[in-house]
């Protein structure tokens, strides 16, 4: 299957969801240093190392694609979020997190025992969801404790990276096309009106 784009527009694309992903990675670091969210310390921890993981399997597995552009920055955000936090002191901690910090270390078990992406790759997607788990419950309850234009741009970022993966390996979709879903549901369930978000 060829690509859909030509390399030097899968390059300008693969640019374009960079910096829209690295703005929204901004605008919450931003909000966290202004203490204006509490992230969970160590799902963003677990955030971290679960989509490292992911990105160091794929890289291994096929070399470096412009389409990992996204998952690179998120990576980085993630624990820069978690470094900020855990500095300003503005952070949720629940005992339940800990499941999540280790299924982001069993990525890493994994990966190294059995040398296969694949398999890492589906780890990583169902870690990285579980994880979230608390992020879309406190969406979908309180929108406005969420509410924040980086779920939009991040939505828009990884519905770009999806577009240059077309014609590549299959695997280097299956991440995005999870980010993608997960991110415009927050945008979904932070745009819904706060009384309805309290009645659940």
């Amino acid at each position: 299957m060829q690509p859909l784009f030509p390399k030097s527009i899968e390059t300008i694309i693969a640019t374009v969801a960079g910096l829209l992903i690295t703005s929204a990675q901004l605008i919450l670091i931003r909000d966290v240093w202004r203490k204006k969210i509490n992230p969970s310390l160590l799902t963003w921890l677990g955030w971290g190392l679960i989509m490292g993981t992911g990105l160091l399997a794929q890289i291994l597995e096929d070399g470096w694609q412009s389409s990992l552009t996204g998952l690179a920055l998120s990576t980085a955000g993630c624990l820069c979020i978690f470094t900020i936090a855990l500095l300003r002191n503005t952070f949720l901690y629940q005992r339940s997190d800990i499941k999540y910090l280790v299924l982001g270390l069993l990525c890493l078990i994994i990966y190294i025992s059995s040398h296969n992406a694949i398999i890492t790759t589906l780890f990583a997607i169902l870690a990285d969801f579980i994880a979230g788990i608390p992020t879309l419950i406190a969406g979908y309850r309180n929108p406005k404790s969420q509410k924040t234009i980086a779920w939009t741009l991040g939505a828009v970022s990884w519905a770009f990276t999806i577009s240059v993966c077309f014609g590549h390996a299959w695997l280097y979709a299956w991440f995005p096309i999870y980010l993608f879903l997960y991110n415009l549901t927050l945008y979904i369930f932070t745009h819904r009106s706060t009384n309805a978000g309290k009645s659940i």
